[in-house]
């Protein structure tokens, strides 16, 4: 190979990287192709739960806040938290979220968390709820407090990963893994 193929080569890769180094991205631009469920050994009211990673959406009507929106299940059943990163929210346990999708429709959610100001969020999610937030196209997140009202405005690409994660995790299995692991400690004690 000829050297000014070689310089040309180092030259390519190294202009590449230098361009990815600078690129700013955010998470937000990208879907989501992984499943990444997490199951730990630790167990919620004596059961296994599994989770997605957590999503960060910005609340529009409010500068430098966010919300984490996660999806969780337990003993075959849905769960959605939110939380938003501010101190001293106080959510009530009544209706107090409701998601927008692109046909005009709106679900309103009830917090199943009791009355807190730690500014959490949490509902068991029915097959009509968990269906509708599969078939449609999310486009803005209102949850009401106490203190005001927060606005998120979901983007197509952060519609579809909400749709990955939700489909992800209604066909994950929770492993039982501690209690197979008991069971076959009690066999070979006997």
């Amino acid at each position: 190979m000829n050297i000014s193929k070689i310089i040309f080569f180092c030259f390519f890769f190294f202009a590449i990287n230098i361009c990815a180094q600078k690129k700013i991205s955010d998470s937000a631009e990208f879907v989501q192709f992984d499943c990444a469920i997490t199951q730990t050994k630790q167990r919620l009211d004596k059961h296994f739960f599994a989770s997605t990673p957590s999503m960060e959406l910005r609340v529009n009507n409010d500068d430098y806040t966010y919300t984490t929106l996660q999806f969780g299940k337990r003993k075959n059943k849905m769960y959605l938290y939110l939380r938003i990163l501010e101190d001293n929210i106080c959510l009530k346990k009544e209706k107090n979220v409701d998601i927008h999708f692109k046909s005009g429709e709106v679900i309103t959610l009830k917090n199943e968390y009791p009355i807190n100001c730690e500014s959490f969020f949490a509902k068991q999610l029915n097959k009509k709820e968990i269906k509708k937030l599969l078939e449609n196209e999310i486009t803005q997140v209102k949850i009401y407090t106490y203190k005001k009202n927060f606005e998120l405005y979901v983007s197509t690409t952060q519609s579809i990963n909400i749709q990955h994660f939700l489909q992800c995790l209604a066909a994950y299995k929770i492993k039982k893994s501690d209690e197979v692991k008991i069971k076959k400690q009690k066999k070979q004690k006997e």
